[in-house]
């Protein structure tokens, strides 16, 4: 509902006064009260007759409030036709201005948001007069306001439309960028338009590369085909579905915080009635038929039959028109009457309650760009203001609903575009160009141009320096890899050196060898871009070699000026400096399958990854990969999120602090608050006797593993291990620590969690004795199915 001002002794001027108040209630009163003529014109309800009408009079107020609002006459307006009017006497019976009517010329005027209507107050001396401001105009062609290169972000990347909630502040500038295996959704500064921070989203049920089909294609494919980049992404798995709120976006168990793009995880509590209940099954189909749910769609009182023929709102048949029932069928709607757009993403046919008004043919590549067609994807097409926003093959035009008259078009190389608000967002080859509806075109066509920065402080937003850049410059470059691929011998005499002035590195065509006579040296092989704010930064992947058989990757990030911003090194041990406590599982020779920038946030997708079940030996198959993700916290890039793709789906290790929460309920006795965190049968074990019970008081699972001061010392994914008869050895933990044997009277899988635990009485030493071990869940919740112990 819209604001109203509070009721008077005068109804009639409490409606006008009103924003809710109908076109008819208008006309009605504009018939009987001429005083109320002026603010009657300024209302955004007026209709386009009900406003030809009011411009026949001369009174200086109401031509005052028509000029505010930009209202010319469309057509020669007879006189005679309407009544005129003596002010302080009653108007002449029976006449009235024309009615609404339901043709194209009659233009809802909208009060919120997605119209960009001003509403102006002025209230003196008792006096109250309104000006209501009509902002977007989606009759003609909006023009270019900014371009902005999102670089790798939108390259091979498409738009679609975000839904909001109830509660959501549509002002909001959101944008919705859907690449192959994740979206990036992003946030533009309301008045420059440049992005303030983006967040990224995985898409569900992807389906992992084998290391085989890996490629080191040295940085972004710039040799695609034509055929891929006019057919938009290639989607892996399905992009998931958000919805934003006034403070939040919820993207499936991911939340984003709207103010600065922060992204937190909400582990779920319905994965704890079996040992591997948690585990996800969609990773390895690829769940590619799922289909998002189109409210537009769903409000249009169209039936699509089961031949492919349509039938209206009353049940009969539309003639001369059918849909392929095989495609994803989606309808628009302008209102609850009509007209009503359908489309199969081959044809567009236009229909009101009797009739099919207008039919057009659909190119594969203006629907793709529409998102027509696509069951994962939700539609970019709308209706505004009886207007049809959608593509075509050379750009993005506005229809005439009721007759597919083209009103205007935005001539660019299209990806993918969408309308958020007042703004047309178009995507064309990873530049991302805003053209505002406020701000119409005095021309039918305008002509989008990438490098476009009038209107805004795009101008002085940084440049990307280009791969060339840094191929022969003098750069900080990571300081493992600068220490294990040029100082080999210093590496492993004295273990790696704090960063010192010697990690800037000569390069030569990305080159840099040393001169330690074992061929080793560290050179680039990729380069991915992103903007981090107004900055521009570049993730350069490096390859380390320290002259045997090892080779590890390391990644710096970098901005405009080649400032080595972080490093990230997965494969340095972790009691060093390096990152490999982010991941787990046994990874001798981890590789990066993608290394994705996205704003504040780095993404990062690790093969390599060997887990239970895989063979031991460094060069044996390793079944596992990994997501890891980081976020800058304005000094470094800090640790986020890791999600493992194992054969049996995706899993994440839990927290330490959420097992150790676990750990001293069941030490408390609260069972209750236990039982929400582990298995039945654990529960049930707690109180099972250990060794032949014969004392007065035997020990317990609980009283032994634990007692009072119980502390969960280190969670990672179980690495390949040999558990047979107790003959698989001594399991290594990641942290340096082992212990005797790894053992489970249940079954272990890839992907479960193995807990190292210490005692008041077993110490902290090198080894532990009590360990725990859990399922793996998508989301990283608690499921504990056994306690071990090293000792009878």
């Amino acid at each position: 509902m819209g604001k109203s001002f509070g009721p008077g002794n005068d109804p009639d001027l409490d409606i006008v006064r009103s924003a809710d108040a109908s076109g008819s209630d208008l006309q009605r009163i504009a018939a009987t009260r001429p005083d109320l003529l002026a603010d009657i014109a300024a209302h955004p309800n007026a209709y386009p007759d009900l406003l030809d009408w009011l411009a026949t009079h001369q009174d200086p107020a109401v031509q005052e409030a028509l000029a505010r609002r930009g209202w010319t006459s469309g057509q020669y307006q007879n006189p005679a036709q309407y009544p005129t009017y003596n002010y302080g006497s009653a108007a002449q019976a029976g006449a009235s201005p024309s009615p609404q009517t339901g043709s194209r010329s009659n233009r809802k005027w909208m009060l919120g948001i997605g119209a960009g209507l001003v509403l102006v107050l002025a209230v003196a001396g008792g006096f109250f007069g309104a000006r209501f401001f009509s902002g977007s105009d989606f009759d003609k062609a909006p023009n270019q306001k900014v371009a902005v290169d999102l670089a790798d972000v939108g390259r091979n990347a498409q738009l679609t439309r975000l839904q909001p909630g109830d509660d959501a502040d549509a002002d909001q500038q959101l944008v919705n960028v859907v690449g192959p295996r994740q979206s990036v959704i992003m946030a533009l500064h309301e008045e420059t338009l440049q992005p303030m921070w983006m967040a990224p989203v995985p898409h569900t049920g992807v389906k992992e590369p084998e290391p085989e089909d890996v490629i080191d294609d040295g940085g972004a494919d710039d040799s695609a085909d034509d055929d891929s980049k006019k057919s938009g992404p290639k989607l892996e798995g399905t992009p998931v579905d958000c919805q934003w709120t006034a403070d939040s976006l919820t993207c499936g168990d991911r939340t984003i915080r709207l103010k600065d793009g922060e992204v937190t995880l909400s582990p779920g509590d319905d994965a704890k009635g079996s040992k591997s209940g948690g585990s996800s099954d969609n990773t390895e189909n690829g769940d590619t038929d799922a289909e998002v749910e189109d409210p537009a769609s769903e409000a249009v009182p169209i039936t699509v039959n089961d031949d492919g023929s349509l039938s209206s709102p009353s049940g009969s048949k539309y003639s001369d028109v059918t849909v392929d029932t095989d495609a994803t069928v989606r309808k628009v709607g302008a209102g609850e009457d009509g007209p009503w757009v359908v489309s199969d993403g081959q044809v567009v046919v236009a229909f009101d309650s009797d009739s099919v008004l207008w039919k057009s043919e659909l190119g594969e590549k203006a629907a793709t760009a529409s998102g027509l067609g696509e069951p994962r994807l939700r539609p970019n097409w709308t209706i505004e203001d009886d207007v049809l926003v959608i593509a075509d093959d050379v750009g993005v035009h506005g229809l005439a609903v009721d007759s597919g008259q083209e009103l205007w078009r935005v001539d660019v190389e299209l990806d993918s575009f969408t309308v958020s608000g007042s703004h047309l967002m178009v995507m064309s080859d990873g530049v991302l160009e805003v053209f505002d509806f406020t701000d119409s075109s005095d021309v039918d066509t305008v002509k989008a141009d990438p490098g476009y920065n009038g209107g805004s402080d795009g101008g002085a937003i940084a440049k990307f320096p280009g791969r060339d850049a840094f191929l022969n410059e003098k750069l900080s470059a990571p300081p493992a890899c600068v220490e294990f691929g040029l100082a080999y011998d210093d590496y492993y005499a004295d273990g790696p050196l704090d960063p010192k002035p010697e990690h800037e590195v000569e390069f030569t065509d990305g080159e840099a060898s040393s001169d330690d006579g074992r061929y080793s040296g560290i050179s680039m092989v990729g380069f991915t871009t992103s903007r981090m704010g107004d900055k521009a930064v570049t993730a350069v992947e490096f390859s380390c070699n320290g002259g045997g058989s090892y080779t590890y990757p390391s990644i710096g990030i970098y901005d405009q000026d080649l400032n080595l911003l972080d490093s990230i090194e997965l494969w340095d041990h972790a009691d060093d400096r390096g990152d490999s406590a982010d991941i787990s599982g046994y990874v001798p020779k981890p590789y990066f399958n993608a290394v994705s920038p996205m704003g504040q946030y780095l993404g990062i997708s690790v093969g390599g990854i060997g887990v239970y079940g895989d063979d031991g030996c460094t060069a044996c198959k390793k079944s596992a990969s990994a997501d890891v993700l980081y976020r800058w916290d304005g000094k470094s890039f800090a640790h986020q999120d890791t999600v493992y793709h194992v054969p049996s789906g995706d899993v994440r290790t839990p927290d330490v602090e959420q097992v150790q929460k676990f750990a001293e309920a069941v030490a408390a006795g609260n069972d209750t608050e236990a039982k929400r965190s582990a298995t039945p049968e654990m529960m049930s074990s707690l109180d099972d006797i250990l060794g032949d019970g014969q004392t007065s008081n035997p020990p317990t699972v609980r009283s032994e593993h634990f007692p009072k001061g119980v502390k969960v010392d280190h969670c990672e994914l179980i690495q390949p291990y040999e558990d047979g008869d107790f003959s698989g050895g001594e399991y290594y933990f990641t942290n340096g620590k082992s212990m005797s044997y790894l053992s489970a009277r249940d079954e272990i899988r890839a992907g479960d969690t193995v807990c190292g635990v210490t005692t008041p009485e077993t110490g902290s030493g090198d080894q532990y004795y009590f360990y725990l071990l859990l399922s793996g869940t998508p989301d990283g919740s608690l499921n504990v199915y056994e306690a071990g112990r090293q000792f009878g």
